[in-house]
């Protein structure tokens, strides 16, 4: 076996031949990343989104703040990284797709085929929240923001902006719908009235949300047609999917030197913005303080494996899909660690930001912390612009805080658009010579499912779909992946092929982990997830039956896959007729279905085969043009051979009349020359175009041989 460095990235070399060798060997050529730094931004693109700003925080501070770093770093030990590892194993030691690296077991095919399915069902609600950043990022660009004024036509009279009301706040008076009441000229029934009035007002950036971008309706089942401003905002996003990933990873992989590194800038700039404010320590204090007795909440341990398996993205395709374009040799294990623990980072990181405006905003409000916090699209797109309006040049501040959720979701949206579309050409690699077509055919059916979300129903669409497709269903493929990697096809097979590609030998407590602890802990998370499961409501009023059921049908579709795709598979491979020698029985060869295939091998080893294949091919081809050539060699020389043998009869004829004398007899034998010369010139002709030409006129393809028109021009005037 031939080893190369270890964990050098190396560009892409062949050993064929030049010439149409050249152009099959890259075709059958998957791709590779350009170098290290792509594939690793690409993975901690993929595993940073925007869970890590609007979830993370929150969740942190409602299970016990700073005491919830313990058993955060506990399932970071024994969950996240484990499961990120084992993933980036498998796909870059077979060098295959989401759904081709099942061949490792081909009875669980369905496994990458409903990951892949899951993968494509967040890929509609993620870039429906990424037009929303979209929409606010172009709002940005105004006089005034406007969430930040409750002038609208749409606002209620509940609507309150702090900025209005504090010249009303000033002289103690009580403002409710855009009006100042003073509360010395008003009766005592008035007076106490409004107070009343004012315990459930709306922020002004809840009612632009909810009522000047949504639009919504009051149900799911009333869709009340497409805003166009959002359809415009989803085409936006999806234009920009697609030039991102339009020539695969080697267009995503220059991207992501911005896309994933000007975030942490955003980040920064933020945090000491946020850090100067009136009130922030008071968020961080909030954000940090331990709380010793969440310990022994089972919520609290269960939040925190939650969080980390979908903040890394296992399960979902994205990760074999990205390493499976790694070369061989490597260092994955580096690469496992590093992005695990920088996203986990960057969780923490957020926090700071987050809360350090949240104290500003509960300071400036006088309430406490609690009563601002909040997580999802509630912070996104209503506590955390509130409280950007308030700082000067809020244009500025916004437009930076929206471009850098654009950021983080796009890398995570171009990973599972590119696990599909690998997932599509290592099926059928004819295509892959069109990947932009089939890139391009992905994100229009994308986008046309994503149209429902935006209708005026449509934030009922996106509740729904992402409630019933992203939760228990991806942690139960995270378990099977685990049990079938390292029970199945062996841990230590595992640990041997890291040996193998980074020449290093790992610590033997990671098959104890790979085998035991990982299996259980996920198990739990998945017991956790079911007994805790709350029913979908909007206002505490749940969705219809047929919408519940829709959502469900979401949830078992990927585990149906799994299960009929190994009872399809079972049954195509037991009717086939058994060719072995052995013959082997019914029993034998269902085992064989848990085996590793034939298909099962080493990157490098395929691609090795790919080449050999396009050099026999190219070889076969270029043996079949040689010998229609030497067939036209002997045609020609057989033609020439004629015409010689005409002009010598024909200057033996003209001597004879020139000696006799005889004109008449010299234009017969001009006029016999010139007949010959055309009869001559049209077969060799005919000769070129049948051994030189296809039907269409064109050389035909492989033949290493053309023929040059000088060649012709010479044999014809001869």
């Amino acid at each position: 076996m031939k080893f190369r460095k270890k964990g050098k990235f190396e560009p892409e070399t062949t050993a064929a031949a030049t010439g149409d060798a050249e152009t099959s060997v890259k075709k059958s050529d998957r791709g590779q990343w350009g170098n290290q730094a792509e594939f690793i931004l690409s993975c901690l693109g993929y595993a940073m989104g925007l869970g890590n700003v609007w979830k993370f925080p929150y969740t942190c501070f409602s299970n016990g703040g700073g005491a919830y770093l313990i058993p955060y770093v506990i399932v970071l030990t024994f969950i996240g990284i484990p499961t990120f590892f084992l993933e980036l194993i498998m796909g870059q030691y077979s060098g295959k797709g989401a759904v081709q690296v099942w061949c490792l077991a081909p009875f669980f095919k369905g496994v990458g085929m409903g990951s892949l399915l899951i993968s494509g069902m967040i890929n509609i609600f993620y870039t429906m929240l990424l037009a929303y950043c979209l929409y606010y990022f172009a709002m940005c660009f105004q006089k005034n923001l406007p969430w930040d004024t409750c002038q609208h036509s749409y606002n209620t009279p509940a609507c309150f902006n702090q900025r209005e009301a504090k010249p009303c706040h000033d002289v103690e008076g009580i403002w409710y719908n855009n009006t100042c009441y003073n509360t010395t000229t008003l009766e005592p029934e008035r007076t106490e009235e409004l107070k009343n009035l004012t315990q459930n007002l709306v922020a002004s950036s809840q009612e632009y949300f909810v009522r000047g971008v949504l639009e919504q309706s009051d149900g799911i089942d009333q869709p009340n047609g497409i805003k166009m401003e959002l359809a415009l905002c989803l085409l936006g996003m999806w234009i920009l999917c697609f030039f991102c990933i339009l020539k695969g990873i080697e267009s995503s992989g220059k991207i992501v030197y911005f896309t994933t590194t000007f975030p942490y800038v955003v980040l920064t700039i933020l945090l000491i913005r946020g850090a100067l404010l009136d009130g922030s320590l008071i968020g961080i204090k909030f954000y940090l303080t331990p709380d010793w007795k969440r310990l022994g909440d089972a919520k609290v341990w269960g939040d925190a494996a939650g969080q980390i398996f979908f903040a890394l993205s296992v399960g979902a395709g994205g990760l074999l899909t990205y390493s499976s374009y790694s070369p061989f040799y490597s260092n994955i294990y580096r690469t496992a660690l590093f992005v695990a623990i920088a996203n986990a980072c960057t969780d923490w990181y957020a926090g700071f930001v987050v809360f350090s405006a949240l104290g500003y905003m509960a300071k400036a409000q006088n309430t406490a912390v609690k009563d601002v916090a909040t997580s999802g699209s509630g912070l996104a797109f209503v506590v955390y612009p509130q409280v950007l309006a308030t700082l000067p040049v809020p244009q500025l501040w916004s437009a930076m805080f929206f471009f850098m959720l654009i950021l983080l979701g796009l890398d995570s949206l171009n990973a599972g658009v590119e696990a599909l579309i690998t997932s599509t050409v290592d099926k059928w690699t004819l295509l892959r010579p069109y990947k932009t077509l089939v890139a391009l055919g992905w994100c229009i059916l994308f986008y046309l499912l994503g149209l429902p979300m935006c209708t005026r129903a449509g934030f009922y669409w996106l509740d729904l779909v992402s409630y019933y497709s992203s939760g228990w269903t991806l942690v139960f493929i995270g378990i099977v992946e685990v049990i079938i990697f390292a029970w199945i096809y062996g841990a230590k097979k595992i640990m041997a092929h890291v040996k193998e590609m980074t020449g290093n030998r790992l610590y033997p407590h990671w098959w104890f982990v790979w085998t035991f602890i990982t299996p259980l802990f996920l198990l739990a998370v998945l017991i956790f997830n079911l007994i805790f499961m709350t029913p979908l409501a909007w206002d505490n009023v749940p969705p219809p039956a047929w919408a519940t059921v829709l959502g469900w049908l979401m949830t078992v579709a990927p585990l149906a896959f799994i299960l009929f795709t190994g009872i399809y598979i079972t049954i195509t491979t037991l009717t086939k007729p058994d060719t072995s020698p052995e013959r082997r029985s019914c029993g034998t060869r269902f085992l064989e279905l848990f085996k590793p295939s034939s298909k099962w091998m080493p990157a490098y080893m395929t691609k090795e085969l790919e080449e050999k294949a396009a050099e026999a091919t190219y070889r076969s081809n270029a043996n079949a043009g040689l010998n229609g050539e030497t067939q036209c060699q002997d045609a020609r020389t057989t033609i020439t051979d004629e015409t010689d043998g005409t002009v010598v009869s024909y200057r033996n004829g003209e001597d004879a009349i020139g000696q006799n004398g005889n004109a008449t007899g010299l234009q017969t034998g001009d006029d016999a020359r010139l007949e010959s010369d055309r009869e001559n010139e049209n077969a060799l002709s005919d000769h070129h175009d049948n051994c030189y030409q296809d039907n269409d006129g064109h050389p035909p393809t492989g033949n290493p041989v053309t023929y040059e028109n000088a060649a012709y021009e010479k044999d014809k005037e001869s």
